[in-house]
């Protein structure tokens, strides 16, 4: 793992992802920016109760939703450099990605490190597969140490250097990302990683923002979570993102139409079906017709 100033260029963070499976922007926000974050997202861990699992922790509070009760949290979703490290590693086998989750996570004193795994086994074809189905981009909102449960990763566990299940616990090589407010961890899916321990006497916030491939189910319900009602307000960026358009071929339409004219209320009560095959497509299909004389 390395770490990188605020005005890194997209070849050194890819670089380094490509090395070690995370990489750390340091103070990628301002105070300034991330003053509202930090207000707004306390108000909301404050109201949530601590989850309830043993893979999730009895002593972390975790809400989702935040582009909509955190509206300040909306530019982190988009930021330029976390998009960059998307566009290189996500574009190339989707038509464009989506935001797969967005996830406030407070470590509370008392919670024990979350066992270490790889957010990408929830897709069956992972391991299947030579490329990335989904990155993580982590937003320190507090200050994360080593006492108060900074995220723990395998640098070099995507590539498979590092035996995700050695025989012993105490095995396993990792580090903590530790980092100051407002830095980011950007981290592949296949990186091996887990919450720490806080053996501190305060609290460690963090905002995750993950992204996946534009084909994939992902896995907070993102038109649920965000009806039309809420994504009408959102920047129409951040509608493409979270999944309101059509990904070719065919996937994700309304009745037949693209769902951007849902949110932008101009669909027609009975719509006609369109085609969403693309160019490639539409232009083999068109030779078909075209060799068979019809």
């Amino acid at each position: 793992m390395i770490r990188v100033s605020a005005d890194v260029a997209p070849a050194q963070l890819i670089a380094a992802l490509d090395r070690y499976g995370a990489v750390i922007i340091d103070r990628a926000l301002s105070a300034e920016a991330l003053a509202p974050v930090a207000r707004e997202l306390g108000a909301e861990l404050d109201a949530t109760p601590a989850g309830e699992g043993e893979f999730f922790g009895y002593r972390t509070v975790r809400c989702g939703g935040v582009l909509a009760s955190v509206p300040s949290s909306q530019a982190l979703a988009l930021d330029p450099r976390v998009l960059a490290v998307m566009d290189h590693y996500l574009l190339p086998n989707c038509q464009h990605y989506q935001l797969n989750l967005s996830q406030a996570i407070r470590i509370e004193p008392g919670e024990r490190g979350q066992i270490l795994h790889a957010d990408d086994a929830m897709f069956p074809l992972a391991q299947h597969s030579p490329h990335e189905f989904m990155i993580n981009a982590m937003w320190a909102v507090s200050d994360f140490t080593a006492a108060n449960g900074a995220t723990r990763l395998q640098p070099g566990s995507h590539r498979g250097l590092i035996d995700p299940d050695p025989p012993a616990l105490q095995d396993r090589p990792e580090m903590a990302a530790v980092m100051p407010a407002g830095s980011v961890l950007i981290y592949l899916g296949s990186t091996q990683h887990g919450g720490g321990a806080n053996r501190s006497d305060a609290a460690r916030t963090g905002l995750v923002f993950s992204y996946c491939l534009g084909w994939l189910r992902q896995s907070e319900n993102q038109y649920l979570t965000y009806p039309p009602e809420v994504a009408r307000s959102f920047p129409p960026d951040l509608q493409r993102l979270i999944g309101y358009r059509v990904h070719e071929p065919n996937l994700g339409w309304v009745k037949g139409e693209d769902p951007a004219r849902l949110l932008a209320g101009d669909m027609p009560l009975r719509p006609a079906t369109r085609d969403f095959i693309g160019a490639d497509n539409t232009d083999m299909v068109r030779a078909y017709y075209a060799e068979a004389g019809e």
